[in-house]
């Protein structure tokens, strides 16, 4: 009987320990999970932080591009402007049939001239093309990022349409018909030519294309920047 309650006690105490070891490496797992929360959380806190840094500088080196952009594209619409004051005092001497205006053979001259835009997208590029785009996480802000860069594709159709008139003339009409010297210090009867008449109308209908895909570009990325202003203040 007396070997009996020994045994009984002695199992009772080994359970006791083993036990006491159960709640020991439990709370060792739970001490270690806990751990890693947390350093998943630092680390996590410390992504949330460099993503919001590189947000930044992102937005900043954007509004950069952007008032390239605006500077280069009111340069553009400025000269277009004046392009087209020149093409309707042609297009007028042409309509009165005044051939031999003296202002003519200059000014036909003159609109031969042309420029165009080379813009600055390098920014926005690298951030389409890393991936970076979605360090914007508002969509709404996504588009408008996008969107003036959108308007510069317009800009590009225009201005290559604008191009591909001023060939034509100038290879297919100007080069076989008329000496630089002449268009320059003389009327001529080129001014008579359908051809030419028919490039002053076109070119006024390109160049007025040309204003208009400007004048969005500057609006779009003029809204941009207004965007990233209100970011800067929050």
């Amino acid at each position: 009987m007396i070997k009996f309650f020994r045994h009984i006690r002695k199992k009772l105490l080994s359970e006791n320990k083993f036990s006491k070891y159960l709640i020991y490496a439990i709370g060792e797992i739970v001490l270690v999970i806990i751990g890693i929360l947390i350093a998943l959380a630092i680390n996590e806190n410390v992504k949330a932080k460099n993503n919001l840094e590189l947000r930044d500088l992102y937005i900043i080196q954007l509004n950069d591009e952007a008032n390239r952009n605006i500077e280069r594209l009111k340069e553009l619409n400025d000269f277009t402007i004046e392009m087209l004051k020149e093409v309707d005092t042609v297009l007028k001497i042409l309509y009165t049939k005044d051939y031999d205006n003296p202002k003519l053979p200059p000014k036909a001259f003159l609109l031969m001239d042309t420029d165009y835009l080379n813009p600055t997208t390098v920014t926005f590029e690298n951030l389409k093309f890393s991936g970076d785009l979605k360090l914007f996480d508002d969509l709404n802000l996504r588009n408008s990022i996008s969107e003036p860069y959108e308007t510069l594709n317009d800009v590009k159709v225009v201005e290559d349409l604008d191009f591909s008139g001023f060939e034509d003339y100038y290879f297919n009409f100007l080069i076989k018909n008329v000496s630089f010297f002449d268009m320059q210090l003389t009327s001529k009867s080129y001014a008579k030519e359908i051809h030419f008449q028919n490039y002053i109308i076109a070119r006024r209908t390109s160049l007025n294309l040309n204003k208009e895909a400007y004048e969005r570009s500057i609006q779009s990325f003029t809204k941009l920047k207004a965007i990233f202003a209100e970011i800067k203040k929050t």
